[in-house]
């Protein structure tokens, strides 16, 4: 049965939709503590709860990539839609973490950053966007070689 006719009909890049719902998934999860002794983690969705504001552009940008992911595999435009959705998320994930570093107590030692105790968050975030870059890459690859 020919699916062309029926571009209402989710077609996925399932690279680019698991990568992206990986990254916001790593995004809420915790990233790292400040110290040892405290509970209280650095993380998308503490930020969420308690500061909102900018920090929620993460979310909807990525919520945006899942939803073009969804329809990249009938539209090349759509997939680089989804990227270029994902490639802002990632750049705005890495300030809100680079505000989060920004917001330890200064430590002396030169690898202090090595020294926290981590989370999830960041390597999930890392993977995912790694993981949604390679898918929308191969659709636009898969476009040329068709074409």
């Amino acid at each position: 049965m020919d699916d062309t006719s029926r571009w209402y009909r989710p077609k996925p890049n399932v690279l680019l939709l698991i990568g992206t719902a990986t990254a916001l998934f790593g995004y809420l999860s915790p990233w790292f503590r400040g110290s040892r002794r405290r509970q209280w983690w650095y993380s998308g969705w503490a930020y969420l709860e308690t500061e909102g504001s900018w920090t929620w552009w993460v979310v909807v940008l990525l919520v945006i990539a899942i939803g073009a992911s969804l329809w990249a595999g009938r539209s090349v435009g759509l997939a680089l839609f989804a990227a270029g959705a994902t490639v802002a998320g990632m750049f705005l994930a890495g300030a809100v973490v680079a505000v989060s570093l920004g917001m330890l107590p200064e430590r002396t030692g030169i690898d202090w950053v090595g020294e926290l105790p981590f989370g999830l968050g960041i390597p999930l975030m890392a993977i995912g966007f790694g993981t949604a870059i390679a898918g929308a890459l191969a659709a636009v690859r898969r476009d040329g070689e068709s074409s």
